[in-house]
């Protein structure tokens, strides 16, 4: 899907600029408006790809190539089910995040149920130009929230008190408790499809 994005902005460029720039907009981004844009593009897309557009630049598209691009969207917006090798069963979705001028993956894994014995968990992964690899794994059961980061570059010690202190502090504010582990890739990364692993691009 993050092949498509670029492309189908391009063509939206030269077609309406405005809507492609305010799609741009709504696009998640690795700053502080990550949380909204993601909430919005989730939400946008629950209807597709032209749910996401919209009528008038769903309509513009069909117009150039009877929606062959919108199908492709539609097709790499769908979720897929998969397996990880502990068993577990995964519902996951790829999601395109403006990382600067470039649209990278984000890949959101949420368990399907069958093979938890309680609770439920979540999987994001991404590859950062600054960072790496990353992946985040978060289990919760009951008013508990466990929270794991792998990260294939070292973060610096600042970083990583600041870190445990917001986790520290948003858990307490929900009263929630739970520890935030940080560590290396290595051995830990979740294989969702065969060919992801900590030096490639979800």
């Amino acid at each position: 899907m993050v092949v498509q994005i670029p492309r189908l902005l391009a063509v939206l460029d030269a077609l309406d600029s405005p809507a492609a720039q305010e799609l741009r907009g709504g696009l998640p981004r690795c700053d502080s408006t990550f949380g909204l844009g993601l909430a919005v593009f989730l939400s946008a897309t629950a209807g597709g790809a032209r749910g996401w557009l919209g009528p008038d630049g769903a309509r513009a598209l069909d117009a150039l190539d009877g929606g062959a691009l919108l199908d492709e969207l539609d097709e790499a917006l769908a979720p897929r089910h998969r397996r990880t090798s502990d068993g577990r069963a995964w519902r996951v979705l790829s999601v395109p995040v403006m990382d600067g001028p470039r649209a990278r993956g984000l890949l959101c894994a949420i368990a399907d149920g069958e093979g938890l014995q309680t609770g439920s968990a979540f999987v994001l992964q991404i590859h950062l130009g600054q960072v790496g690899a990353v992946q985040l794994v978060a289990a919760g059961e009951g008013r508990t929230l466990d929270v794991t980061l792998q990260t294939a570059g070292g973060l610096s010690s600042a970083i990583l008190a600041d870190m445990q202190e917001s986790f520290a502090s948003s858990l307490a504010d929900a009263g929630l408790k739970g520890t935030l582990t940080v560590g290396p890739v290595a051995g830990a990364w979740l294989d969702f499809d065969g060919r992801l692993s900590a030096d490639s691009v979800v």
